[in-house]
C-alpha cells in the first residue's frame, strides 16, 4: 500500500474512532456536571483539569519516540535500531514519569494551603483528587513507548479500539457515580486513575505480543541513543507542559479572581476544545509516520508536502465543524446541558473555537520542526511565548475586564506563536513562508470568514431552533467543501480526491 493510501485508510479509521469518542464524551459531560454539581465540577476542572490535557502531553511525548522509530524505518537497515530505541524509550519515560511525580508532590502544600480559592470544607477532596491526578499522569507517561509503537507501525485500528474502550469506561464511571455512597468527587478521581492504569496495561500486553522484535532487554540499551532521545523528549515534554501550564495557569488565575463556578464554564469550553483537538491529533497520527520517514529517506521535499497538507487538512476539518457551533452556541449548549449552563460558558466556548481554528495552522509546521530533531531553541521560544498568557490574563482580570478576555488574550498570543513557528520551520526545514501564506493561511481564512458571514445572516430570518441549526449545518457543508476544493486544494490534491471518490460515483451511475 502506498503512502497516500495508507494515510487515507488510517484517517478513515481514526475518524470513525473520533465520531464514537466525541459522541460518548458529549454524553459524559452533562451527566458528570449533573452528578457533581457546578461547584464540584468546577473544583474538579481546577485541580484535575490537567487530566483533560494529558492527551496533549501524551501526544507530544509520543512524537518524540515515534520520530526516532519512523526515521529508523525510513533508513536502510534501520530495523536493527528499533529495539534499541524501544528500550531507551522505556527507561527514558520511566525517569520522566518519576521526575514529574516528584515535582507535582512538591507543589502540593503550596497549592492547597492558601493559594487556590477553594472552600475550606472541600480542600480535603481537592487534595485527594490531586493525588489521583498524579497517579493518572505517571501511568499515562509510561504508556508513551507503546503508543509510539502503534503510531510508527501505523496500527491505527488497535489505537482506535483502545481509545473507544477508554471513553466507554469513563462513561460507565459517570453513569454509576450517582448510585455510589461517599464523596462522589473522590470516587470519580479513583475511577479515572484506575482507567489510566488499565489503559497502560492493555497497550503493553498488546504491543508485547504483536511486535515481538521489540522487547525489554538491558543489552539493547545504548547510551548515545539515550542521550539524543533524552534531549529531544525532554524539550518536547517541556513544550507540552508549557501548553498545559498556559491552560491550567489561566484556570488558576480565573479561580483566584472569580471562584470555582467560572472554572466550570472554562472546563466545559475546554471539553469542546478537546473534542476539536481530536480532529487535529487524528490527522497528525495519520501523517506523522510518513512525514518523519521522509527525514530518514533524506527527502525534504516529500516531508514539506506532507507538512503543507497536514496544516491544510487540520484547519479545514476544525473550521467546517466550528462554524455552526460559533453561530449556534447558545442553542447547542442548551441542547447539550439543558438549563445547567454556568455563567460565561457561551463566551468561553466561542472564543476557544476561534483559538482552535487558529492553532490548526501550526499543525504541519510543528510536525516538520519536530521531524528535524534539533528543537531546543524552538521549544524554549514557544514555551516563553505561551507562558506570557499568564501575566496577560492576570493583568486583564486585575483591570476588571470580563472573564472571557482571558481567551481573547490566548488568541492574540497564538498569532505570535504561529509567526514564530513559521520562522523556525523556514530556518530548520527550508519551508517557504510566502507559499504557506498564499496556499493555506489566506485562502482558508477568506472562505472561513465568508462562509461564517453568509450563514450568520440566516439567524436574522429564522428563529433559534433545531430546524435552523440543521439548515446552518447543511449549508455549511455545501458552502465549505466546494470552496475548499477549488480555492484551497492543489491540482494534485484535487486529482487524489477524484480518484478516491470515483469508485463510489461509478457505482451510483450503474
Amino acid at each position: 500500500m502506498n503512502a497516500t493510501n495508507k494515510i487515507i485508510l488510517n484517517t478513515i479509521i481514526l475518524y470513525a474512532k473520533i465520531l464514537i469518542v466525541m459522541l460518548v464524551n458529549l454524553w459524559t459531560v452533562p451527566l458528570l456536571l449533573r452528578a457533581l454539581g457546578q461547584n464540584d465540577y468546577g473544583l474538579y476542572q481546577l485541580v484535575a483539569g490537567v487530566i483533560t490535557m494529558l492527551t496533549f502531553i501524551n501526544a507530544a511525548m509520543t512524537i518524540s519516540t515515534q520520530r526516532y522509530m519512523s526515521v529508523a524505518m525510513g533508513e536502510k537497515n534501520g530495523e536493527e535500531k528499533l529495539n534499541t530505541i524501544y528500550n531507551v524509550s522505556l527507561i527514558l519515560h520511566l525517569l520522566i514519569g518519576i521526575v514529574i511525580v516528584v515535582a507535582l508532590e512538591i507543589l502540593t502544600p503550596f497549592l492547597f494551603h492558601g493559594f487556590l480559592n477553594i472552600e475550606p470544607d472541600r480542600i480535603t477532596a481537592a487534595e485527594w483528587i490531586y493525588q489521583f491526578l498524579i497517579i493518572s499522569t505517571f501511568f499515562t507517561i509510561l504508556s508513551v513507548p507503546f503508543d509510539a509503537e502503534l503510531n510508527a507501525y501505523e496500527n491505527m485500528a488497535v489505537f482506535a479500539i483502545i481509545s473507544i474502550l477508554d471513553s466507554l469506561l469513563r462513561l460507565a464511571l459517570v453513569l454509576v457515580l450517582p448510585y455510589m455512597a461517599g464523596d462522589l468527587l473522590i470516587i470519580y478521581g479513583i475511577g479515572m486513575a484506575s482507567i489510566a492504569i488499565l489503559n497502560t496495561f492493555i497497550k503493553y500486553v498488546y504491543t508485547r505480543k504483536r511486535y515481538k522484535d521489540m522487547y525489554p532487554c538491558k543489552n539493547h540499551f545504548d547510551k548515545k541513543t539515550f542521550k539524543e532521545m533524552f534531549g529531544f523528549a525532554g524539550w518536547n515534554t517541556f513544550s507540552a507542559f508549557a501548553m498545559t501550564g498556559r491552560n491550567q495557569g489561566i484556570a488558576i488565575i480565573l479561580n483566584l479572581f472569580l471562584g470555582t463556578i467560572v472554572n466550570a464554564a472554562y472546563g466545559i469550553a475546554n471539553q469542546i476544545n478537546s473534542l476539536l483537538m481530536y480532529l487535529s491529533a487524528t490527522l497528525r497520527k495519520s501523517y506523522n509516520p510518513q512525514l518523519m520517514k521522509s527525514v530518514g529517506m533524506n527527502d525534504n521535499d516529500r516531508m514539506l508536502r506532507f507538512a503543507f497538507s497536514l496544516s491544510k487538512m487540520s484547519v479545514l476539518a476544525v473550521a467546517i465543524t466550528s462554524i455552526p457551533l460559533l453561530i449556534e452556541m447558545p442553542y447547542v449548549l442548551s441542547l447539550w446541558l439543558g438549563d445547567n449552563i454556568p455563567e460565561n460558558t457561551i463566551e468561553f466556548s466561542r472564543y476557544i473555537l476561534i483559538l482552535s481554528i487558529l492553532y490548526q495552522f501550526s499543525s504541519g509546521l510543528m510536525s516538520a520542526i519536530q521531524s528535524h530533531g534539533i528543537i531546543r531553541n524552538y521549544t524554549l521560544t514557544m514555551g516563553f511565548i505561551l507562558l506570557m498568557n499568564l501575566p496577560l490574563t492576570y493583568l486583564l482580570l486585575w483591570f476588571g475586564c470580563p472573564a472571557y478576555y482571558a481567551i481573547i488574550g490566548m488568541i492574540l498570543i497564538e498569532i505570535i506563536c504561529l509567526v514564530a513557528r513559521l520562522c523556525y520551520a523556514h530556518s530548520l526545514c527550508q519551508l517557504p513562508i510566502l507559499n504557506f501564506i498564499k496556499q493555506i493561511i489566506l485562502p482558508i481564512s477568506i472562505i472561513t470568514i465568508a462562509s461564517s458571514v453568509l450563514l450568520l445572516s440566516i439567524t436574522y430570518f429564522i428563529p433559534s431552533s433545531f430546524v435552523r441549526l440543521s439548515i446552518i449545518c447543511c449549508l455549511d457543508i455545501l458552502l465549505f467543501l466546494p470552496l475548499s476544493y477549488y480555492f484551497v486544494f492543489s491540482e494534485e490534491e484535487r486529482q487524489s480526491i477524484v480518484r478516491l471518490i470515483s469508485p463510489i460515483t461509478n457505482r451510483f451511475k450503474k
